[in-house]
């Protein structure tokens, strides 16, 4: 029997998870990181069924240790989190010089059973609708012949994490969660909260959210926002009416040839206020749309192939955690009354009558109560994780503060002082376990890029 399955036989069998070193399969972590894997069973309720390796990477501390390990827990769901381990050895260094920082390929992403739908994503898909239906069946079929797609929750992922804490031999560890990570690192804090010392929650999305349901409405209240500032700007006012613009420009569409069908086109845009480097982008996208040119368009929301997404695991996740549990006729209403309607939320049911669902309990959507300290950071033009979302966290965390970027959007990109404001920010909390005392009236000074002309 080859070494590697033995080992992995021998993890199996113990009843303490393993880690099971390998070579760094990406040739700049050689010499900087530790890379392997900790198996897991798929099913927990079948523990000799099929196994799952997760792809474990850990970047050791630069200098003496004294803080501990910083778990990663990246969004989506569907985006892999050892696709960070760049910034922690580049510009992140700072956040490992007392600490090593561990991340984890959540299962059905990166290389922990990886859940592609190549038919779902990518520059071909660009401009079809989402998830259609027979594509969605085709990939399930291909999927469940190496996957039960019941199996990659939300509770699955909270069990991995805290297996790959116990192969690792640590007691208590730090979180810093983005998006959807945060769902997953509020279930580890219910869960295991004697195992967390501290957590920074970005963009935060509770259980309770339920994804899609709010995305249209989280949407229209960013762009009003977001025209609002262009409307305060002397020179976005001079050249741009974003509102009129957007409205000529979604009536225009069926009459341009090989231009997306208006409820695309609004998604897409949508997609834009994610980040302030490109939602600045937005009034002269429409203005030039407004007119016929959807050059700048198509070239602010190609697909670059640049993340690997994995969209059978955000099925798995959306289908079984947000479908059916949320009143569908209400939300579909709510979303009609924005400009980007129910486009999302149409196509997404559908295609998950062609998903796999598991069950999950209404214990899962309560809120988390924990003692830990926990930063909660949001951006108040964001398009999907308002910042409603992050006060109603809060509110069950007795040593929990919420700080708001005004001008950020579900991420953080484009905007200035990140590295003398944002990170300093966040490193004084790790360092000091305590967010109450921290000074963040700096974060009044993160502005975004100017409006493009």
């Amino acid at each position: 029997m080859p070494v590697l399955a033995l080992l992995l036989a021998a993890g199996l069998a113990s009843s303490t998870p393993q880690f099971v070193h390998t070579p760094c399969a990406i040739a700049e972590l050689t010499g900087h990181a530790r890379c392997g894997f900790v198996s897991v069973p798929e099913n927990r309720a079948k523990p000799r069924g099929r196994p799952i390796k997760l792809n474990v990477i850990i970047l050791p501390a630069t200098a003496k240790e004294t803080l501990p390990p910083l778990f990663d827990i990246d969004g989506g769901p569907g985006l892999a989190d050892t696709k960070n381990a760049g910034f922690y050895l580049t510009a992140g260094g700072a956040y490992r010089a007392h600490r090593p920082i561990v991340m984890i390929d959540q299962r059905g992403t990166g290389a922990s059973n990886p859940l592609n739908c190549p038919e779902l994503s990518g520059p071909a898909a660009d401009y079809q609708p989402m998830y259609p239906p027979a594509a969605v069946a085709r990939c399930r079929r291909v999927l469940e012949r190496k996957a039960d797609l019941t199996q990659y929750g939300t509770e699955a992922a909270v069990a991995d994490l805290d297996a790959v804490r116990q192969a690792l031999g640590y007691d208590r560890i730090d979180l810093a969660a983005l998006s959807y990570g945060t769902t997953v690192a509020l279930r580890y804090m219910g869960a295991h909260p004697e195992r967390v010392r501290v957590a920074v929650l970005m963009s935060v999305a509770p259980p309770s959210a339920m994804p899609p349901r709010e995305h249209a409405v989280a949407a229209e209240r960013a762009l009003k926002l977001l025209f609002a500032r262009c409307a305060a700007d002397s020179s976005c006012r001079s050249h741009f009416s974003p509102d009129a613009d957007l409205a000529k420009a979604l009536a225009g569409l069926p009459s341009l040839r090989g231009a997306p069908t208006p409820a695309v086109f609004a998604e897409k845009i949508r997609s834009l206020m994610y980040a302030p480097s490109t939602a600045r982008m937005i009034p002269h996208i429409l203005h030039q749309a407004a007119v016929g040119d959807l050059a700048p368009f198509s070239a602010a929301t190609k697909s670059s192939g640049a993340l690997s997404y994995s969209d059978g695991m955000y099925l798995s996740v959306t289908c079984s955690e947000s479908f059916g549990h949320f009143d569908y006729a209400r939300a579909a209403a709510a979303a009609r009354k924005t400009r980007f309607g129910d486009y999302r939320l149409a196509q997404q049911r559908a295609a998950c009558t062609e998903w796999p669902k598991a069950r999950v309990s209404r214990a899962f959507f309560a809120p988390v109560r924990a003692k830990s300290a926990v930063l909660i950071i949001s951006g108040n033009l964001d398009p999907v994780t308002p910042p409603k979302w992050g006060a109603e966290v809060a509110a069950y965390l007795p040593n929990a503060r919420q700080v708001i970027i005004a001008e950020s959007g579900h991420i953080f990109d484009g905007l200035a002082r990140m590295d003398t404001c944002f990170d300093p920010l966040l490193l004084a909390f790790f360092d000091r376990g305590d967010a109450t005392r921290l000074d963040a009236s700096c974060v009044k000074a993160m502005t975004p890029p100017t409006f493009e002309n």
